[in-house]
């Protein structure tokens, strides 16, 4: 129903941040490492997926593309609920499912509260046969952990990674910028070039 949402963010619950789209106010359930990321009065872009039933309306917004696809997939398992899905990406990253999914890494799962070691099997089971059936799935996967793994610890990488850009394109617009300008500037004047450079490519 909503592919995105921007605007501000007006304030931060337990269950919720509230978001300022142009004077109306939508509750959007996000991910733990997504609320960190967040403060209040900053500008952001939420990509949204609307969870509806009967009795319920409920948005849930993220920060990349690869964590909505990943949760929506999270949503095809039997068992796995808007709730459990958001769970295991407040506890695990995109990378870090990668991996656990790739080595049978059901312990991992378990960590996720809610989520028994029965129901844990049947998503490492599933999603790796998805992974096997879904090309798209599995670049999202392997190429978050690579861009995750080498990128770790880099301001201006985290930072892209904050505004929404993909583990992809937040390392190439870094690299980028770093080549543009060498690396005796500071962080802020990077993301503003790299943000620059992905603005000429689309």
């Amino acid at each position: 129903m909503f592919a995105f949402l921007r605007g501000t963010v007006a304030a931060k619950t337990v269950d919720y941040v509230a978001l300022d789209v142009g004077g109306v106010g939508f509750e959007v359930s996000v991910p733990e490492s997504v609320f960190r990321r967040l403060v209040p009065n900053q500008e952001v872009t939420l990509l949204t997926y609307c969870h509806i039933r009967e009795d319920m309306f409920k948005i849930f917004g993220f920060l990349r593309e690869d964590e909505r696809a990943l949760f929506t997939t999270f949503l095809s398992i039997n068992g796995v609920g808007p709730k459990a899905a958001l769970s295991i990406l407040s506890v695990l990253s995109v990378a870090e499912c990668g991996r656990a999914i790739l080595e049978n890494d059901v312990k991992a799962f378990t960590r996720v509260p809610g989520l028994g070691k029965k129901l844990a099997q049947r998503v490492v089971l599933e999603m790796k046969t998805k992974l096997g059936q879904t090309p798209e799935l599995s670049a999202i996967l392997g190429e978050t952990e690579a861009a995750e793994t080498s990128m770790e610890g880099d301001d201006v990488y985290e930072a892209l990674i904050s505004l929404g850009c993909t583990p992809a394109e937040a390392k190439k617009a870094a690299a980028t910028a770093r080549k543009e300008l060498g690396t005796d500037v500071r962080p802020e004047e990077l993301v503003r070039a790299a943000l620059r450079s992905l603005a000429r490519v689309k």
